[in-house]
């Protein structure tokens, strides 16, 4: 080796000072010990001049230092994002449920169809200030359902260009696509076909068709009144009240037809297939109860949903529990209803609202933005005490 160059000797004179100094770079004691090894395998591959060797290792642990922390800054706002995204991805459907639907407008004109403030206020008829309070409004009921943490993670960790994928999602998942009737009839005005609409305009004009209407309504007005007559002097029972648009009824109604579809026994499995099948939930743990599988029940002609199905040891006996969303809620609220009383009830996260529906007990509960639906023949209150949330 060159007399002019560092020995291998000489680098270590430095060590104790180096490390030292390592230590105020980094607040990990590995961290610091890799600096140094990184140092000293630089100084043996190219050994630095003997009489600036402190000056170079002091240089160049500085600079070792600055690369590392740029990475793990890097590293750490990664991850920040990540989580902010998964916990975004998961309470924003619900969020977007308890604005009005002023604000879910401006939020649909700004952020999904990218319109400025100003652009969606001349349409509007409004003040710009309205995408503000929009923003405050989505802002405030997000801070409904996360911890402050959890809040501040979201806050300092998402760019708004960020946030505008987690908006259309969560409202595409708000809004239905146009029914493919519409479509058609659409087609059918373009090319100069009239719609059926138009179409049984044109003939009610008609004189003819007139006469013939007016010649149906008089019959069916005489089978009306004939049938009221016969209704008042021969009085039959009510029919029995429908409950296929109360959520509650309707899950109590369709539990003893449940069987097991899909056999699971360890949750981490049935999440991974509901996953699968768009129902990102969290099956809740149950002490004395062991799940068995799932099912799907039909709540409405058009729409089912997942059913956790477990074994309470406790009676012996199956104990089902429906998986509903605020985003589904809200899409159905014209077939499906949940009374405003028990979304208050169940506002908070590991609050309950208790049912008694003859032999059978219900127990609503959520966790982000699922609802969950137990029923059972055994004591509610008892379930409630054997529930764990997740941490």
């Amino acid at each position: 080796m060159n007399a002019s160059q560092a020995t291998p000797q000489s680098l270590l004179a430095y060590l104790d000072e180096l490390y030292r100094l390592a230590q105020l770079l980094t607040s990990e004691a590995e961290t610091a010990t890799r600096l140094i090894r990184d140092v000293y395998r630089e100084a043996l591959a190219s050994p630095p001049p003997a009489d600036q060797l402190r000056t170079w290792l002091i240089a160049r642990l500085l600079q070792h230092a600055r690369t590392t922390t740029e990475t793990t800054n890097q590293a750490i706002l990664s991850a920040r994002r990540e989580l902010g995204e998964s916990l975004l991805g998961r309470v924003l459907p619900a969020a977007l449920t308890l604005l009005p639907a002023r604000d879910r407008l401006w939020l649909f004109l700004c952020d999904v169809l990218e319109l400025s403030p100003e652009t969606a206020a001349m349409l509007l008829q409004e003040s710009p200030a309205g995408y503000t309070q929009a923003r405050h409004a989505l802002h405030t009921a997000l801070r409904r359902y996360l911890t402050p943490g959890q809040f501040a993670l979201l806050e300092f960790g998402l760019s708004d260009a960020q946030l505008r994928p987690h908006l259309r999602q969560a409202l595409g998942r708000l809004l239905q696509p146009p029914p493919g009737p519409l479509r058609t009839e659409l087609l059918n005005l373009a090319s100069g076909k009239p719609s059926l609409a138009e179409g049984a305009l044109s003939s009610a004009t008609r004189p003819s068709a007139t006469r013939v209407l007016v010649a149906v309504l008089i019959v069916l007005l005489a089978g009306l009144v004939g049938w009221l007559v016969w209704k008042g002097a021969h009085p039959t029972p009510p029919p029995p009240t429908t409950a296929s648009a109360d959520l509650i009824r309707r899950s109590v109604e369709l539990t003893a037809s449940l069987t097991v579809e899909q056999p699971f026994t360890r949750p981490a499995d049935a999440e991974r297939y509901l996953a699968r099948q768009g129902w990102r939930v969290v099956i809740p743990d149950i002490a004395d109860a062991r799940l068995i599988g799932l099912a799907r029940a039909p709540v409405l002609p058009e729409l089912s949903v997942p059913v956790l199905l477990f074994e309470d040891q406790t009676r012996d006996r199956t104990l089902a529990i429906y998986l509903y969303t605020y985003a589904l809620l809200d899409r159905y609220r014209e077939q499906l209803a949940l009374s405003p009383d028990v979304l208050r009830q169940i506002e908070e996260e590991q609050h309950f609202d208790l049912h008694v529906l003859d032999r059978q007990q219900v127990l609503i509960w959520r966790y982000r933005d699922d609802i969950y639906v137990a029923v059972t023949e055994g004591d509610a209150a008892d379930l409630r005490e054997r529930i764990a949330f997740p941490s």
